[in-house]
Order: C-alpha cells, then structure tokens, then sequence
C-alpha cells in the first residue's frame, strides 16, 4: 500500500471531504487543520478557513490524530497496519512507522509529557501504550512523500538513506583487529597494564564476559595472570580494553593502535505495551484518550466498546503512568462515555459526552455538575467548551447553562470538534445529512469566545402609506452589553431602493426596543436592524417586511377576446389610468404551443392621453398581456387578453367529370363508380389532422354519414378518397374542419370549412 499525496489546486478553493471520521487536530503554528479519512486512509490539511491544501494517502485505517507539543510533527493511529505514523506537519512526509504488536489498534491518541500514547487491545484486553519519540530507532526519519506501509513485523521506523550500518558484534571475545595494526604482547605479570585511553580514542567492542578476548593470531601470547591478580574495571564505551595487568607492576603506556570499532548495541524499543496503571479490570476495549493544554502531564481515559462507563486520569509527566483517579463504571455517573474531555482549572474534572461534568479528587469521581443536552465536546485551554447537540454546536463559559455562542451547523451534526489553539475558531467535522452521502466537511466556525446576541424584530404585515407604524424588537445576549449599546436603523423602499438610515435605537435594560416611522412609499418596505458588536459580542442584524398600500392603478387594452382570421394584422392600444410617476407600459405577446417565446412587443411612455399602441400579425392564439410595473404611490397592474386566430384553410375535389347546379346549390358530378378524391390544404403544425364530415341527401334532409380524423403531412396537406356508391342519383356533401384539441395542437381556435357538393349519375 503506498502512500501518495494531493494537494489542492489554487485555480478553484476546495472544500475537504473524508468519507468517514478518522481523528481531527488544529496546527497553531501551520494554521492547519488535519483531518482523518478511515475508510480511505487518507489525511487531509486544510487552512484555517477550510479550504483543502494537502493531503497524504497510505495511512491504513487512520483512527484518531495528534500533534507533538510544538505542533511539528502528526501522529496518527494506523488501525489498519497496526503502527503510530508520524509525519512532518507542514509537508506530510512520512518520518517513522512505529509498529504496535497488536491485533486490534491502535485505535485513539494523544500527546503528553513527550510521548504519544494510544490505546489498543480487543473488548477485554483494552489497554495503554506509548511511543517515545526521543528512543533510540533502528532506522533513522525519511522524507519520502512515496512511501510503503511497513507490515506489522518490520522494523519500528522507516530506514534513513543517509545511516551507516555498524559493524556485526563478534559472538564471543573481542571483534578481530585491523590487521594493518601492528600487535602489541600481551604484557608479562610484572608488566604495567596501560592507561585508559583518551575520549578521542576510537571505541571498541565490549569485552566478551565469558572468557578472554580472543588474540590476534600475529600477537605473541602471554602468560595469563595469577590468583592473586587484581582485575581491571570494565573499560567504558568510549575506552580501548587492555589486558589484564599484574597488581605489581608499575603503570606504562604501551604504543597499542587504535583498535576496530565495537558493535553497536540494540536501540531501545520507542514503543511499550501494557502501560495502563491499574487498578483491575482496567478499561475494556480501546479507550478514548484526551489531553489539555493546560496540563501537559494528564491523560484522560474513558472506555469504550461493551461497556462503555468505565474511566481513567493518568499522570504522565514522568513518563511512566500512574493513576490519579478511577471510576469502575456502573453507570451512576455517566450512562456510557461516547466523549471524554479533560477540564482545565484549579477543579479537576473531566466532561463526558459533552454534557456530564465529573469531579476527581482522592482517586474517585464524583457528579459536579452538567451542560445542557450534548453529544461530545471539546475544551480550549481557556476553558471554553464547544459542545455538539443536534445539528448545532454551542460554546459554554465554564460551570455555566446559557451558550455562549451557538452556530447551525445543519447535515447530521458535528461528528468531531476541535480548537484552534488561539481560541480564534472552532473546527467541526459536519455530516452532509444528504440521501447521497458526500460524507463529512471542515466547517469553520468564527468568534467563539464572543457572545452571539439573538436580535428578534416584529413590524405590521400590512400599513398605509403616509400613516405611522410601530416596530418593535429584544437583543437578547447572555453576556451583558454596555448600557450605551446603539441598534441601527435602516428603511428601504421604492424612494430609497439603497436604504435610507433612520435615528438610532438604545434598547433598555432588558434589551427590549420600539421605534415609530411614516412610510412615505408604497409597496414592499424593509426595516434592517443592525447590531454591530464590540470585544465581547459578535455583530447581528436582521429585518422585516411590511406590505404598504398604493393607490390602484387602471389598465386595459383593446382588440382582446375576438377571433381573426390567420395572417390578420391587429393593432392593440394600452389605456394607463392616473399615476404618481410612472408612466411606462409594456406589452407582450405569448403565442400559444411550447415553441414560441413570449415577446416583449413594445415598451415606451404612454402619451398624453394614457394611450400606447402596437400592431401584431397573428397566425396562432395569441396572449396579450400588458405590464404596468408600479411607483412608490401607485400599485402595479397587468391585464391579459387573448386574440384567437383561425387556421388558414381549403378543400379541392378531384375526378368529377363536370360541374352543374341542383337548384341553387353548386354540385361537382361523377359517374356512379368513380371514387371522388378529396384534398384539404391546412396551416400546419407538429401532429395536426383534420376532421373530414361527410353528410347524404335523402327526402329532403341532410343525414351524417360519418366523421373521421385524418393525419396532415408536414406541409398540411391530406387527400382522402370516398368510395363511388354504384347507383345513380345520390347526393352527398362534404367538409374538412380544424377542432381546436381534438386535431392534435391547441395552438389556434376551431375553424370549420365550407360544404363540397357531389352527385352522382349514371
């Protein structure tokens, strides 16, 4: 699995987004906020307004984060190759996997007293661990932004390229010497063993305990020394060993070379298990772990899996924890821990899931007190709590019931909550709610140690112009405010479209206020009240609309509701009653069918009569709409009207053999087995027919003898043949009509055609 790293386009600001909450941390000195992706593996950075600047990839299951105390190094806890990964922070290169000889966890981290500690274990095996950085490492820090996760069995940090390999320790006696060196005898037992070499002599291996060190085969070999010789002290790490000296002789410095150098000796293990002080059972599962800085020596454990009430304050300063205060928890306190939070202050306490304070003194919990309904929490250094409940996050003075401040946050809530070190913001890992499910987004939430009134206004839903109205409203903070606190007042209306300010408003002692005004316009009028803040409360503004009469207006046009026929030129004249100023009038034409837009036909100033025209040549039903759009003392007025239009129409007969009168009645004359054809020629339009009406003479009387849609082609044109009756002496009619609907299109009005007479002879 390889580690790979994105960073944020500048072209476009993007938002970071993980796919499901994997620890969050603020950077004071980088301004960055780091996030961690579970599912993905993935860290992100972002700035301190949440915009994406860097990410890495390859962090197998990242569980929780932390950073060491001068913010230069991320820790992250690698669930899923079961290491502590410690990355430069202001690059996110990988300087050291630290592997942690369990199958479950590390799951949360946190950094005190020098070292990072973290949690780890299964259900019933749940316990502490450290990582000491300053520990000697079998391998020294990399830089690679490409790096591959070391398998849970290697080596506890990533090989440096720069480190030299030392020599191998020889298994028994000393390493075997330069054979450059020129060898010196051993001294004989009335020789004087030689002085312990100077700090700058190059070291060499340990003595072997078990026996002499082996000789160089070129030495001559001495004898060894007597009983009665005095052993020389072990020679320090920096010393070249000598041999064993006669208690008898006198002290001489013999011209011995430096020898070759000793083998290193293991590094100490950085990481160490099975920390957690006790007393039995301990926590169960992988605790949640939580730092202040306040108190840079103190670990606050809270239990998580099964049972979830058990919890923990562990002193960490010396590096070797010890127990400050234990709870067996038999949910009396707590009702399960989902959150737990040191409290800074001289009162010890930690808050559990955001809401239950706990006191700890002389080893025990006890109740101190409570927030209102929360889900998880953190604590600034100041003792500011953010506090996640519902889809809000609201920030509490310590000890104390009214928020502080409250931010909507929306989605499904704040998954993670953490402070920018300076108390500046607020950090909260925000779940999208959406059916989609885009996960989780940095939202940045701005002055929380301030004080976030809720300034409420009432207004009248409807007034009349030139009368006086009444707006009242409370500014409603938690935090007192100066006595002189001022309240702006802005009106805008059609007069003052920019706004136009009005006398300041002082609320009362209880924050309460009321102000009078005249609305010198009508229509929608807008009263902004603004609250502009001051060191210990943030700004806030809000408005109301009141709905103030204007005189009505008259309108109308003309030439509406008729019926022309297709192609007819129309003029249409508006009619613009009194108004107070003005006197523009529009009118516009909407052809009917989805394939005409409406049209504005002409706009301009009515004369001095009220009167403006237009003119429109109509080929479908057209409706004619005329817009007055108002001033501030008269009140908007449209009109609409529909001029109908008939389709253009006729109809042919084809294969008589001559044309004569009956009476006075023009027939067309075929032949009793001749087929007549009939041919209808029709405006056309997407999917039309006409209707084809067929009527017989018989005594007297017409009879219909049928009625029947035929399909239009793209030019509007059908022929239809009649079938010949085969005897003499029938007469029948015929007529082709548009039916507004029922022909397929309701772009024109019904239009009826006019009767085909045909007879038949012999």
């Amino acid at each position: 699995m390889a580690l790979s790293v994105v960073a944020a386009g500048s072209a476009t600001a993007a938002q970071a987004v993980v796919t499901s909450p994997g620890g969050i941390v603020a950077d004071g000195a980088l301004h960055r906020v780091f996030v961690g992706d579970h599912t993905s593996g993935k860290i992100v950075a972002t700035d301190y307004n949440g915009t994406l600047v860097d990410s890495v990839s390859g962090v197998s299951g990242v569980s929780d984060l932390t950073l060491s105390a001068d913010g230069t190094v991320l820790y992250a806890a690698a669930e899923g190759s079961h290491q502590i990964v410690a990355l430069d922070a202001a690059t996110l290169d990988v300087r050291t996997r630290y592997t942690v000889a369990t199958d479950v966890g590390p799951r949360y981290v946190a950094f005190a007293g020098g070292k990072v500690w973290f949690t780890y274990g299964d259900q019933w095996s749940g316990n502490l661990g450290s990582v000491d950085p300053s520990a000697g490492t079998t391998a020294g820090t990399t830089t690679a932004r490409s790096l591959a996760a070391a398998p849970a069995d290697a080596s506890t940090s990533d090989p440096a390229p720069t480190d030299t390999p030392t020599a191998d320790p020889t298994p028994s006696g000393d390493p075997t010497p330069d054979p450059t060196d020129t060898p010196t005898a051993d001294p004989s037992p009335s020789d004087t063993p030689t002085a312990d070499p100077t700090p700058t002599d190059t070291p060499t291996a340990d003595p072997t305990p078990s026996g002499d060190p082996t000789p160089d085969p070129t030495d001559t070999p001495t004898a060894d020394p007597s009983p009665s010789d005095t052993p020389t002290a072990d020679p320090s790490p920096t010393d070249t060993p000598t041999a064993d000296p006669s208690p008898t002789d006198t002290p001489t410095p013999p011209p011995t070379p430096p020898p070759t150098g000793d083998p290193t000796p293991p590094p100490a293990d950085p990481v160490t298990l099975g920390q957690f002080p006790g007393p039995w059972p301990g926590i169960w599962g992988p605790g949640i772990l939580d730092t202040n800085p306040s108190e840079p020596g103190v670990l606050a454990i809270g239990e998580t899996g099964i049972s979830t009430d058990s919890m923990s304050v562990v002193d960490v300063s010396t590096g070797t924890p010890k127990s400050t205060a234990w709870y067996f928890g038999d949910y009396t306190l707590n009702s399960g821990i989902g959150d737990i939070d040191l409290v800074p202050g001289s009162t010890p306490q930690v808050l559990v899931n955001g809401t239950q304070r706990d006191g700890y003194a002389g080893g025990k919990f006890t109740a101190a007190g409570a927030y209102p309904a929360g889900q998880r929490a953190d604590i600034a250094g100041n003792g500011l709590v953010a506090q996640a409940s519902g889809t809000n996050v609201a920030v509490y003075k310590p000890n104390t019931t009214q928020p502080l401040h409250t931010y909507a946050v929306g989605g499904t809530g704040a998954a993670a909550l953490t402070w920018a070190p300076d108390y500046s913001r607020i950090f909260a890992l925000v779940g999208s709610g959406s059916s989609s499910g885009t996960g989780y987004t940095v939202k940045v939430l701005t002055d929380p140690t301030k004080n976030a009134p809720i300034l409420t206004v009432t207004a009248p839903a409807t007034a009349t112009r030139g009368k006086a109205l009444t707006v009242s409203g409370k500014l409603s903070v938690t935090v007192p405010v100066s006595s002189g606190a001022t309240l702006q007042v802005v009106r805008v209306d059609l007069e003052s479209p920019q706004g136009k300010a009005l006398a300041a408003v002082h609320p009362k002692a209880d924050g309460t206020f009321a102000f009078s005004d005249t609305p010198p316009a009508g229509g929608t009028v807008t009263y902004k009240v603004s609250y502009a803040g001051d060191a210990a409360h943030t700004a806030v503004s809000t408005s109301r609309n009141v709905a103030v009469s204007r005189t009505a207006t008259a309108l109308s046009v003309n030439n509406t509701g008729k019926m022309y026929n297709y192609n007819t030129k129309v003029t249409f004249t508006a009619r613009l009653g009194a108004t107070y100023k003005n006197r523009t009038v529009e009118i516009w034409a909407d052809p009917y069918g989805g394939d005409k837009p409406n049209k504005l036909l002409r706009s301009g100033t009515v004369n001095s009569q009220g009167y403006i025209s237009t003119t429109l040549q109509l080929v479908r039903d057209t409706a004619i709409t005329v817009v007055y759009k108002g001033d501030a003392r008269s009140a908007p007025r449209t009109v609409r009207g529909v001029a109908y239009t008939r389709v253009a129409l006729s109809t042919s007969i084809a294969r008589y053999y001559r044309t004569g009168k009956i009476g006075s009645t023009s027939y067309y004359w075929f032949h009793k087995s001749t087929d007549p054809y009939v041919t209808t020629v029709m405006t056309a339009y997407p999917g039309r027919a006409q209707r084809l009406d067929l009527q017989i003479y018989y005594a007297g009387t017409w009879y219909a003898a049928g009625s029947q849609y035929f399909r239009l082609s793209s030019t509007g044109k059908s022929i239809v043949a009649i079938g010949a009756p085969g005897q003499s002496g029938i007469r029948v009619r015929v007529k082709a009509d548009y039916i507004d609907t029922a022909s397929g299109d309701y772009v024109n009005t019904s239009t009826y055609g006019a009767w085909k007479y045909l007879y038949f002879t012999n």
